[in-house]
């Protein structure tokens, strides 16, 4: 018995926390969505959660369906636009490549999720345009973060 609460007890947390960390834990999701709420109800500004520390995520059907933000519910697009804003804060066009310049998700307090799916879709159109010897041109307006953020 003393085994298992020394050994085997820690082990199986250590794994819980480190399975779940990448896309955020319940309390994350809690504390996230409660601030969602305050930008929603006017309480919060979303430059200020999209700049602050908190963890954000989004619902992971926007991966799988285009999100119009005129149409979505408002809950929802204050999340994408969050998520969104952090990413492209880092994302620079150079040569007609996207550079992303982030290497981890937790950098950014973003789901591994979503982390990865933006790494891939950059990755994406930067072969895309590989392949068409730059006739493809790729854009990235001055302040898109920004942009994305008061939409």
């Amino acid at each position: 018995m003393n085994l298992i609460n020394t050994v085997l007890i820690p082990i199986i947390v250590f794994l819980c926390i480190c399975c779940s960390s990448g896309d955020g834990s319940k309390s994350e999701r809690l504390r996230a969505d409660s601030l969602v709420n305050e930008v929603v109800d006017g309480k919060l500004k979303i430059t200020t959660l999209a700049e602050s520390n908190e963890f954000m995520y989004f619902n992971d059907k926007y991966f799988h369906e285009p999100a119009d933000l005129k149409v979505i519910p408002k809950f929802d697009k204050v999340q994408i636009q969050v998520v969104t804003y952090r990413i492209y804060q880092h994302v620079r066009l150079k040569n007609n490549r996207y550079e992303f310049n982030v290497q981890k998700a937790s950098e950014l307090h973003i789901p591994n999720s979503a982390f990865v799916y933006y790494q891939r879709s950059f990755d994406d159109m930067n072969r895309k345009a590989v392949l068409s010897k730059d006739s493809i041109r790729l854009e990235l307006p001055d302040n898109y973060a920004s942009l994305l953020i008061n939409e």
